[in-house]
């Protein structure tokens, strides 16, 4: 039995006994998961934001209603795609949508979806000198306007292209192949005329002269976000289409 002789023997103890216990706790109380950031960026017809500033577009409808399934207090972000394609490569708890599955990026993030599919093409200026008819022949244009690490200008880089001009969406080179400072524009199919009405143009300026590639696009994951999040997000998105 322990035998206490002095005062001081008393408060070490129950001070050592506080100590304790508090280590117990902090060693056993689970911790909070963190909250889930979601970004996207302007990139219509999936995601942008109207006339009125709210973020809208198939994809948006999509993630909000999987946010709401889940009773989830997200503000969705939007970001240029630079930026949020660097940020959910390396912060945990982190996703970015819309982004395309590419072979590429297969092994980089953790996927939900798909939430929709696109096809990219390059466009020139009707009534330009530009000739083009196939990507080889894209290859020796003095510059293509791209959004930097978008699928499309991934899969021209894979294929050997480095004649990019970088913009920070489309919308933006959209402007500059009008304006004569690009000769051609990555962009897609499903988005010109909307592209166009950001960007002050008439679509019918343009013409789509080389198929790049079809793509799905999905919700894209930090690989180190937790596994039970993103499960979570694609039960949702599945019981959706039901």
């Amino acid at each position: 039995m322990l035998k206490i002789t002095e005062v001081g023997d008393m408060k070490r103890l129950c001070f050592a006994l506080i100590v304790g216990i508090l280590l117990i706790t902090a060693c056993t109380t689970p911790a909070q998961p963190a909250k889930l950031r979601v970004m996207t960026e302007e990139y219509p017809p999936f995601n942008y934001t109207d006339a009125s500033g709210n973020l809208v577009g198939s994809s948006t409808g999509i993630v909000k209603a999987i946010i709401n399934k889940l009773g989830e207090d997200i503000k969705i972000e939007v970001l240029p795609w630079a930026q949020a394609y660097e940020t959910v490569m390396l912060e945990p708890d982190t996703a970015l949508y819309s982004m395309a599955r590419i072979s590429e990026r297969e092994n980089t993030f953790m996927w939900v979806g798909p939430i929709g599919s696109y096809e990219n093409w390059l466009y020139a200026k009707k009534g330009s000198n530009t000739r083009v008819s196939s990507l080889d022949e894209a290859k020796t244009v003095t510059g293509i306007a791209v959004v930097k690490d978008e699928a499309g200008q991934q899969k021209l880089a894979q294929e050997g292209f480095i004649n990019f001009v970088y913009t920070d969406s489309t919308a933006d080179g959209l402007k500059k192949l009008v304006a004569g400072e690009v000769d051609l524009w990555l962009g897609t199919g499903a988005d010109v005329e909307l592209v166009a009405k950001q960007a002050g143009v008439d679509p019918s300026e343009i013409e789509a002269v080389v198929f790049v590639h079809k793509v799905d696009l999905y919700i894209a994951f930090n690989k180190n976000t937790p596994y039970a999040t993103v499960l979570a997000w694609q039960k949702a998105l599945d019981s959706l289409a039901k």
